[in-house]
């Protein structure tokens, strides 16, 4: 599987950081929620791309050209849920051997450092849902591209977020679609800093998202805007 990104927004990368599917409280405002139904709600969660643009990513500095893209040959997203009901969940990305304008392996690296998107279901009516990034305290995302290092701090809340009912070895998935602008981002050191230091970036595309018990069995779990 691969993860297509703009060459400009490198730094993105590690936005739809997706790797532990955990679970987050959210204020009981939000009002949706994503269930699941393993014994217990004890679910592990699996996020998956694929090839030729369908549940893939895509990410770029707000306003460039799409032809500026690069490619993530190593993608997995993985996590747990361990309640039936939540209203928000976490999901935490491993990006490696990116590279750019379709050069071979070795590519660059992506270092979450522990960062993570919480994604939230929303109250009724809206039409887009929000995503936070969050990362433990003086972490942030990094991508070490040969000619810039690129930082995605945490505490960002951001909204285009929706979700789509899908099927997965017969059980019920989601599909989740974003569409995301205003994603803080700051270049270091090499060429990139000629497009000043702050940027805003954007992501666009989706992933989607399957569940299993404890066992290894194909669980159903869904999303309900409330």
């Amino acid at each position: 599987m691969s993860l297509k990104l703009k060459v400009l927004g490198l730094g993105l990368l590690a936005v739809m950081a997706t790797s532990a599917f955990a679970v987050m409280n959210a204020s009981a405002t939000i009002g949706g929620h994503f269930t699941n139904d393993a014994l217990n709600g004890h679910a592990l969660v699996t996020g998956t791309e694929t090839t030729g643009g369908l549940h893939t990513l895509h990410f770029k500095r707000e306003g460039a050209a799409n032809s500026e893209s690069i490619t993530c040959h190593f993608a997995t997203y993985h996590g747990t849920v361990n309640a039936a009901t939540v209203q928000s969940v976490t999901i935490t990305p491993d990006w490696d051997n990116c590279t750019t304008g379709g050069t071979s392996l070795p590519g660059f690296s992506v270092h979450e450092n522990g960062c993570n998107l919480t994604f939230t279901s929303g109250k009724t009516g809206e039409t887009h849902h929000t995503v936070d990034l969050v990362c433990p305290a003086g972490k942030s995302i990094e991508i070490t591209h040969e000619n810039c290092t690129i930082r995605l701090p945490g505490a960002q809340t951001l909204r285009g977020i929706t979700y789509t009912t899908t099927t997965e070895n017969n059980k019920h998935a989601l599909t989740m679609n974003v569409t995301v602008k205003g994603i803080t981002s700051h270049y270091e050191a090499g060429i990139c800093i000629f497009l000043g230091t702050t940027q805003k970036s954007e992501m666009n595309g989706s992933v989607t998202v399957a569940a299993t018990n404890t066992a290894g069995e194909p669980v159903n779990i869904t999303e309900t805007t409330g």
